[in-house]
């Protein structure tokens, strides 16, 4: 496979680079896993690339049991906030690259590019090791490996429908006379969004309404899947965009799934106008 086609990893390496290039990364990591008793004092690789080395090796001749233990010991860690979460979960994602390479690879279909699934793939991934259940206690990695093939397989299926998950706020009202029931149509509608979408009636107002409105009229008609429905709405909260690339979404990715969900939003809409 040519290297341009891996361009998501290229770049995700050159982004470890500079992980590892902070002076106080490796100690820091360093100091977690002596902590927990995966290192002893003293045995800490001085170099993240080194450190990781070292656990894959340990991991060859240790089995499962002992990646268990230094997976358990970076997640508990990264299912937190701040800095340091974010740190453990990149070490985890980094140490779970190849694995990733090959659930892009498994998930390729003819209509579909490598990038744009290696994107989705590492998204998934992270989003994975920062939700890790605190329930689970073993089998970390196969653990991590199958939810992330479930989260990347959902995002490719529904960004192979007519849209996406975002949203532009001046194309969520429905068009024409949408307000033909009235103010208490309108807060009915709401007031559903509540319990179908999770969404609390007295915080939402203006285009976010009307959004809500479009989507549960949609729900309600059968023109779109309630799973769906719950990401559109999800992802078109304030500060939704910032999180996703956070979670590892390039722009790119991201105003191409904006791209889809306004086409859905307005296939819904159209379906709904048609159908009244």
């Amino acid at each position: 496979m040519e290297v341009v086609e891996q361009r998501v990893f290229v770049e995700l390496n050159a982004e470890w680079a500079l992980v590892c290039a902070e002076p106080s990364t490796a100690s820091t990591v360093g100091r977690w896993l002596t902590v927990a008793g995966i290192f002893g004092a003293g045995e800490a690789p001085d170099q993240l690339d080194d450190l990781l080395a070292e656990l894959a090796r340990r991991d060859r001749s240790k089995g499962r049991q002992h990646s268990d233990r230094w997976l358990a010991a970076l997640i508990r860690i990264a299912v937190g906030s701040g800095p340091d979460a974010q740190l453990a979960a990149r070490v985890v994602v980094q140490a779970m690259l190849p694995a990733a390479v090959r659930l892009t690879q498994s998930l390729l279909r003819p209509e579909r590019d490598f990038d744009a699934v290696g994107q989705v793939v590492i998204a998934s991934l992270y989003q994975v090791v920062r939700t890790y259940p605190a329930s689970r206690q073993q089998r970390f990695a196969a653990n991590l490996k199958l939810e992330t093939l479930h989260r990347a397989s959902r995002e490719l299926q529904a960004d192979a429908e007519p849209a996406g998950v975002t949203w532009e706020p001046e194309l969520a009202a429905l068009p024409g006379d949408q307000d033909v029931a009235g103010e208490a149509s309108r807060r009915l509608l709401i007031t559903q969004a509540h319990h179908v979408l999770s969404e609390n009636p007295d915080s939402v107002c203006g285009a976010r309404a009307e959004l809500l409105e479009l989507l549960v009229g949609g729900v309600t008609a059968g023109l779109v899947d309630i799973d769906r429905a719950r990401a559109i709405a999800a992802e078109a909260r304030e500060g939704a965009r910032e999180a996703a690339e956070q979670a590892g979404v390039s722009p790119a990715a991201w105003l191409k799934r904006r791209s889809r969900t306004v086409s859905r939003l307005r296939t819904i809409a159209a379906d709904l106008a048609q159908a009244a």
